[in-house]
């Protein structure tokens, strides 16, 4: 299952901190990209491409004005997670069979999002019946919707052609250098 998130409603000088954080933790439990919408932020796109250039994997980040025509054309599964929806326990293994072999957009608002995304979804999803961040909605969902498997270390594997990586230990943090910087760009 190819999984992309949308971040709904980006505003640079609010939001800059929690949109990078939206794409990060997308990235990290094996989303493959992200789209945007509100304010375009090249700021944000850089940074999320110099973590992949060094942590490794692939990961995009797009901008898109038209969110209504993205949804209207998404071919693939549509998921909002809103704390409107069904809860996610009673959706997720639907979602999950459902989604195989499909692409699977996950829409995380920010600003108010328009009634169109409750129409367009093909699941309103709920991580919990009480307000709460998008960031942790989305890192919740994506956990049980790939049965914990970005947890495992294994999964790992899958962030190739890194530069750094981490070297998990008790305490304090070491991080080892896997592959040195081209002599172009300083980590």
């Amino acid at each position: 299952m190819d999984v992309w998130v949308l971040r709904y409603g980006h505003r640079v000088k609010r939001d800059e901190r929690i949109t990078t954080h939206v794409a990060l933790t997308a990235r990290a439990l094996g989303a493959l990209g992200m789209y945007y919408s509100g304010q375009r932020d090249r700021g944000l796109e850089r940074s999320v491409k110099r973590v992949c250039e060094q942590w490794g994997g692939q990961f995009e980040v797009k901008f898109v004005e038209d969110v209504e025509a993205l949804l209207k054309t998404w071919q693939g599964l549509i998921v909002h997670l809103t704390m409107y929806g069904i809860p996610l326990l009673e959706r997720v293994d639907e979602i999950r069979k459902r989604g195989e072999g499909q692409r699977l957009l996950v829409l995380v608002g920010g600003k108010k999002v328009p009634s169109y995304f409750y129409t367009y979804a093909h699941y309103n999803v709920a991580v919990t019946l009480q307000p709460h961040s998008e960031l942790s909605a989305l890192a919740i969902f994506l956990d049980h919707l790939f049965l914990h498997a970005p947890l495992r270390r294994e999964f790992n594997t899958r962030f190739i052609n890194k530069r750094l990586e981490v070297v998990p230990q008790e305490r304090g943090k070491r991080v080892k250098v896997v592959k040195e910087a081209r002599n172009d760009r300083v980590l």
